[in-house]
């Protein structure tokens, strides 16, 4: 066996045809995909940018609690997050109609409260006639 013994020269130029065929094969193919996927990136907001965004949240966080303030319903606001106006106001009409019913039936309903039927109202009044047309229409109905 002979051994093969290489200049520095050629190792220097094999070691550049090796890496040069590397940037052909692998390298530029992952460069170029990776520049065409740049054009999706979002763009980086200035801070002045950043600045005007603050305060366009700081507002529409105060225009849903004024809305909710208006509304009775201020107590919602730390749980209500919506993005528009529209959504504004369907959560505003739901909420407010929830609360309704929930006032309603919570409300007082007197439990010795009957509704009267017509012999009683009629009985009430003093009407013997109405009284007594009352129990023959009942029985002859």
């Amino acid at each position: 066996m002979s051994e093969v013994t290489f200049t520095q020269e050629q190792l220097l130029e094999e070691i550049t045809k090796a890496k040069n065929e590397w940037l052909e094969k692998e390298y530029n193919p992952i460069v170029q995909e990776r520049d065409g996927l740049l054009q999706y990136k979002p763009k980086e907001l200035s801070d002045e940018e950043k600045a005007i965004q603050t305060k366009q949240e700081e507002l529409w966080k105060k225009e849903v609690s004024l809305s909710l303030k208006e509304n009775g319903l201020e107590q919602f606001a730390s749980i209500i997050n919506i993005s528009n106006e529209d959504e504004l106001k369907v959560v505003v009409n739901s909420l407010t109609q929830i609360v309704n019913d929930i006032k309603v039936a919570t409300g007082y309903v007197p439990s010795n409260h009957k509704n009267q039927n017509e012999y009683d109202v009629f009985a009430s009044k003093g009407d013997t006639k109405g009284m007594i047309a009352t129990k023959l229409s009942k029985l002859f109905g």
